[in-house]
């Protein structure tokens, strides 16, 4: 009896949410400041069980089972009215979601629990079925979710100012999304006007297009995934920028990225290119990639980059008058371990938080966006 009491209490404190925020946000672990423990959110595994709570907010106390309480700031965990255990730390709020410490958690429950070092990862058993859960610090995760900022870096013996937008993925209701001008392809329109139809905080340039004719079509170049579906078939050679149903986002080659779109995990991807940074290396190689162009090869001009920071963060940058190696030196000292060039020239612009940062110089074809 004891031992099915204590299960619904855990099932009930990791399936309750204040706001039920993006799936995205809850489906990580914290490690806390100070004390280094682990906690879990309490919605990420509410899937698995099916309980009911009730969430007080004035007193911060959820009741389970009308009989079992757990108080935000109480190390205590009480049952009609008596201390049943105490715990090392304490469940907290973060970003409007609750977190438990998994470690009391798991004594209650009596559930095999275990930390991967090497993947920030720790991974629970529910009868049959393991579950792994991917662990952050507090003080990423509780970033805002934009800044902008500016920045001046000396890349290949040149100062490039650059327009900087950070991106806290691991913030609630955060997701990336590719859009089309128009919601047409082959529609061209401004960028803030793409953003401010898809009530988007940030936005930046995406693919290759035709921009030099008088078409009312406008020819979008090589792949793009939206909502999970292909819409533009993908070069095997030409850099893919792409988000899983999970959230993640990474960078491939159009002949990998192709394998993983089978599997049916992507949920968005735009192919532009080259590729500037990988695992932390400047890998700058148009040529092999497909680029015969020397506004691609050598010469300086507008630019626009996508960087994917440690601990799923992510910037959004354009700069002026930077070659294409220039460009992956600064990303690399602007912290990105991955990076992708994005089209550049006129089309190079950057909106965030109702305004442009770097106005583009034409309509564009595709964006990709924040929301």
């Amino acid at each position: 009896m004891k031992k099915i009491i204590i299960t619904a209490l855990f099932v009930l404190l990791i399936s309750f949410n204040l706001h039920t925020p993006n799936t995205y946000a809850n489906s990580y672990g914290v490690v806390e400041d100070g004390s280094n423990r682990t906690l879990v959110p309490l919605r990420m595994i509410a899937e698995t069980f099916s309980v009911a709570v009730d969430w007080d907010n004035a007193s911060k106390v959820v009741t389970i089972d009308n009989k079992y309480k757990l108080t935000l700031g109480s190390k205590a965990i009480k049952s009609a009215g008596q201390v049943i255990r105490q715990m090392d730390t304490q469940p907290k709020m973060l970003q409007s979601t609750v977190y438990v410490p998994v470690r009391e958690v798991a004594f209650l429950f009596d559930a095999p629990m275990n930390w991967d070092q090497a993947k920030k990862e720790v991974s629970y058993q529910v009868g049959a079925t393991t579950y792994k859960v991917s662990v952050y610090p507090e003080q990423v995760m509780s970033k805002p979710k934009v800044t902008v900022t500016k920045k001046t870096v000396n890349a290949g013996g040149k100062k490039l100012a650059m327009n900087v937008v950070s991106v806290n993925l691991l913030a609630p209701n955060t997701s990336l999304h590719v859009e089309l001008a128009n919601d047409k392809l082959g529609s061209v329109g401004s960028l803030a006007t793409i953003a401010k139809k898809h009530n988007a905080q940030v936005a930046i340039n995406g693919n290759y297009f035709d921009a030099y004719s008088n078409s009312s079509y406008r020819t979008v170049y090589n792949g793009l995934v939206m909502n999970g579906e292909r819409v533009k078939v993908f070069d095997p050679k030409f850099s893919v920028f792409y988000v899983l149903k999970d959230g993640n986002v990474s960078i491939l080659p159009g002949e990998q990225f192709m394998k993983l779109f089978a599997e049916g995990n992507v949920q968005e991807a735009i192919q532009v290119g080259p590729r500037l940074i990988t695992n932390g290396s400047v890998t700058v190689d148009p040529i092999a990639e497909g680029f015969s162009s020397h506004k691609i090869l050598s010469s300086p001009g507008a630019r626009s980059a996508i960087g994917i920071l440690p601990n799923r963060q992510l910037i959004f940058v354009t700069t002026s008058g930077a070659t294409v190696q220039q460009l992956a030196s600064a990303m690399k000292q602007l912290g990105a371990v991955d990076a992708m060039n994005s089209d550049g020239g006129a089309s190079s612009g950057l909106y965030a938080n109702g305004k442009y940062i770097t106005p583009p110089g034409r309509d564009i074809a595709v964006g990709l966006l924040v929301k």
